[in-house]
């Protein structure tokens, strides 16, 4: 697919400057609109399916144009280390209290965001008062493992975040503020992974200012699957829900 394919997919003008911040919106704004769970027969689901694999392409190589544009630009100077985001103690509180309680749409711009309210125990937030990161305590703290049955995700799967540049390769040099770098370890085999990531600018808060949704293939049990993620208008960011929507866990 070539970038102008991709921007009509995306619906995204050809004379628009291209920027990751209206790539992103684009595909959301497209994804939500044609979201396979808005179409309840199999035949609509499976239209829905094939364009939302077509939209993630499209964002692909739209992506990949504005990498290869910002690398030529900074060739000569080197390319420094992507900055490693650590995790707010309202984002922790998101991840060990486990179910969601309450999904309310909010629509601004033209754009469907999710605000997610998890029903957090009190134990969770004890856990969550201290944030979580490099150097939080004194000392460096290169992985930190959040159990299944801590994360309490719809389809079960361990989560750990880390801090020793092993994922740097893959934070887009779009990121100035740097990236989250962690992975999930699935209990069971999935044809197809939908990862929730949500973002706030409130260290004490778990509730989401704004969600990016995306979608792995071929994820086998018990195996590293990174999620790398950025967000230069957000303060704070982690996995907040994990499902598998082919509906095969074999």
């Amino acid at each position: 697919m070539d970038p102008n394919a991709a921007r009509t997919i995306l619906s995204i003008p050809a004379d628009q400057p291209l920027s990751l911040e209206a790539v992103d919106a684009a595909y959301q704004r497209e994804l939500w609109l044609r979201h396979p769970s808005r179409y309840p027969d199999a035949d609509g689901r499976r239209a829905a399916e094939a364009w939302r694999d077509a939209l993630g392409r499209a964002r692909a190589v739209l992506v990949a144009e504005l990498a290869a544009s910002a690398g030529s630009t900074t060739a000569d100077a080197g390319t420094p280390n992507p900055t490693r985001r650590g995790l707010s103690g309202g984002a922790i509180a998101g991840i060990v209290a486990g179910g969601v309680v309450l999904v309310a749409l909010l629509v601004a711009g033209g754009i469907g965001l999710f605000g997610l309210v998890r029903d957090v125990a009190s134990t969770a937030i004890a856990e969550s008062s201290e944030p979580s990161g490099p150097d939080t305590d004194g000392a460096d703290v290169d992985v930190e493992r959040y159990e299944s049955y801590e994360t309490g995700y719809e389809f079960p799967a361990a989560l750990e975040a880390y801090w020793d540049g092993r994922y740097d390769a893959d934070c887009s040099i779009g990121f100035v503020e740097g990236c989250w770098q962690m992975a999930l370890f699935t209990e069971s085999d999935c044809g197809e992974l939908e990862v929730t990531i949500v973002f706030n600018d409130d260290a004490d808060s778990w509730v989401a200012e704004e969600t990016e949704t995306r979608l792995v293939s071929g994820v086998r049990a018990d195996q590293a699957v990174p999620v790398v993620f950025g967000n230069d208008d957000r303060e704070f960011g982690w996995i907040d829900q994990v499902r598998c929507t082919d509906g095969a866990d074999t």
